[in-house]
């Protein structure tokens, strides 16, 4: 036997569940192979991705997510001992001034929050903006935030809105309903390049200044999550965008970041950016919740997921996500806390379904087959260490609407009916052994971003399995803002890997609508007009049982489409340094109390 073909089995051996990392190990070096091939799938295991909080996903980022629309029916957490610190009951700082720093491998993209769509572009961009109503992490409810109420018209159609009195810009503007009208005009603008431009559209007929302090906003049709899914984005500043062409706004220096122009009302204050290397903010002496005790916040870049372990150990950086095989090895650490937790997050794959793109993936069956071809509980084993879950449908754990017992096709590991299904639409295996019809190839390239190890571990888990049903894949990593552009922008694919961060409330009309391939999520063009029907059905109602039916009927139209396959609900893990406190990593929004954030001196 070859030495290549003692690691390929090994390999299969492993993903099969028939032996366990250790033994794979053991009999590879007795058998004196190279351990070059293991790497696919060993080196994951000393590997992994950040968690959401720190780690790209081309989603909505979770401090913007939505909420259920009644609270006392969602997730809510465990109310904490009494005396124990948390968002409700944070610690008296002790000192103040010094810094804390987060650590990720993905730099921002932009810090504008009109334009966010990743969780690193979110994590600058919640310190420096606020909006009008945001989430409470601890109830999933939806509260004030530059709003200090609201009211709501019997139809549902009316949100009128009261701001704040003494809000103030960071050049000491004052806030008015004005800029909150100027911000979401932008939104509903298609010329800005927004990636909510659809939904804002698609819901909101109008946005309308009464007064300094009052703004209304009109539905064209009443929106159950309205109050999370739309209002839940930072407030930019009219007096200094009113004279930008909205079709440069991703160019304009207020969105790649300038000193005293890129301004929010936010706890903290843009001072500088170096790309690639590191974001500083300093703090907002005037902010209306009270001076932040710290004195800047430092978002660093690191060049992949495990210098952000090492240098959680090493105290360089305070903050960040860690991989799964390091968490007993933190855990040890005297100078970390280590939480772990169940996330709104999952990881998918796209397949392109733009025929003028690719022709490969328009039959079902295609699709269908590859997903069954990949042993994912085994990928979650040998390259996640268990910490998560195989995907059954398309809800997160935290939802309310999460029913996977609900869900017809589970696509659990089978790769004869992989090649049934191959067989059925005519792909046959060709000369070389990969499959073919009509004289193209079943071969593609599959993309995802650099630096996250757990997803180039997947990709090359594809390689492997895929090969056995006879399709030929080649995975390709990129830097994270080009791998940005390519799946959001250009949308110039065949396939990609990324992970995707739902908001508590279910509503997915920013993935799966057929609107949403321009201004939304959408991003491989998928259309079914009964899943736009069940989406829109489902926002009009607020009886949750009845959303959740109507969202288990999309979910089994989806899982039957597939025109993404998602492959697992992934749990976070976040250590944060014990100099700091209370900072709370949580699964809706970690950075809502940063203003209280301080470190020991």
């Amino acid at each position: 036997m070859t030495e290549r073909l003692q690691e390929n089995r090994l390999l299969r051996e492993l993903m099969r569940g028939r032996l366990s990392r250790r033994q794979v190990l053991r009999r590879a070096a007795a058998l004196g192979a190279s351990m070059s091939a293991m790497s696919a799938l060993l080196a994951a295991c000393a590997r992994q991705e950040a968690t959401p909080a720190a780690s790209p996903t081309a989603a909505q980022p979770a401090p913007a997510s939505p909420t259920a629309p009644a609270p006392a029916q969602t997730p809510a957490a465990t109310p904490a001992p009494v005396g124990t610190p948390s968002f409700s009951n944070p610690e008296p700082a002790r000192s103040k001034g010094g810094a804390v720093i987060e650590g990720s491998f993905a730099d921002a993209k932009t810090v504008n929050p009109i334009l966010v769509s990743d969780t690193a572009s979110s994590a600058i961009a919640d310190l420096l903006f606020n909006p009008v109503v945001t989430v409470d992490p601890e109830t999933t409810s939806p509260i004030g935030e530059l709003s200090e109420g609201w009211e709501i018209s019997d139809d549902g159609l009316v949100y009128t809105f009261t701001l704040r009195d003494g809000v103030t810009f960071h050049d000491g503007e004052p806030l008015s309903a004005d800029d909150v009208k100027f911000t979401y005009d932008l939104f509903m603008n298609q010329a800005t390049g927004s990636p909510r431009t659809s939904e804002m559209i698609e819901r909101i007929k109008t946005v309308e200044v009464v007064d300094k302090r009052t703004v209304r906003y009109t539905l064209n049709f009443p929106v159950a999550p309205f109050l999370v899914d739309q209002m839940t984005f930072g407030i930019v500043p009219q007096h200094v965008l009113k004279d930008v062409d909205p079709a440069k706004l991703a160019q304009d220096t207020f969105s790649t970041g300038e000193k005293g122009r890129t301004i929010g009302t936010g706890p903290f204050m843009f001072e500088e950016w170096v790309k690639d290397d590191h974001i500083t903010l300093v703090k907002n002496p005037n902010y209306w919740k009270g001076e932040p005790n710290l004195d800047r916040y430092i978002y660093k870049v690191v060049p992949d997921a495990t210098v952000v372990a090492q240098q959680l150990k090493t105290g360089e950086i305070d903050y960040g996500g860690i991989e799964p095989s390091q968490l007993e090895d933190m855990r040890r650490q005297p100078n970390v806390n280590v939480s772990v937790y169940d996330t709104f997050s999952f990881t998918f794959y796209a397949y392109q379904l733009d025929p003028e793109k690719s022709t490969i993936f328009q039959e079902k069956e295609v699709r269908q087959a590859l997903l069954y071809a990949l042993d994912r509980q085994a990928m979650i084993d040998a390259i996640r260490f268990g910490i998560g879950k195989v995907a059954v449908g398309t809800m997160p754990v935290l939802s309310w609407a999460y029913a996977p017992d609900q869900i017809k096709l589970k696509y659990e590991h089978d790769p004869e009916k992989a090649k049934q299904l191959l067989d059925q639409a005519g792909w046959v295996p060709g000369p070389d052994g990969i499959r073919q019809k009509n004289g193209q190839r079943l071969a593609f390239t599959v993309y995802t971003n650099a630096g996250n190890k757990i997803r180039e571990q997947y990709v090359a888990v594809f390689q492997e399995q895929w090969k056995q049903i006879g399709v030929e894949c080649t995975p390709q990593t990129e830097e994270w803002n080009a791998f940005l552009d390519r799946i959001t922008g250009t949308k110039n694919f065949d396939m990609f890997l990324v992970g995707f961060v739902w908001g508590v409330d279910p509503d997915q009309s920013t993935m799966w609508k057929c609107s949403a391939y321009e201004g939304g999520f959408n991003m491989n063009k998928y259309c079914n007009p009964e899943v736009d029907r069940l989406l829109d059905e489902a926002l009009k109602i607020t009886d949750q049982e009845k959303r959740k039916q109507l969202y288990i009927q999309m979910q089994n139209i989806l899982t039957e489409d597939l025109p993404s396959a998602i492959l697992d609900f992934p749990q976070a893990i976040a250590v944060v340094n014990k100099r700091v406190h209370n900072l709370f990593p949580n699964a809706v929004n970690v950075r809502i109390n940063a203003h209280q954030w301080w470190v020991e001196s």
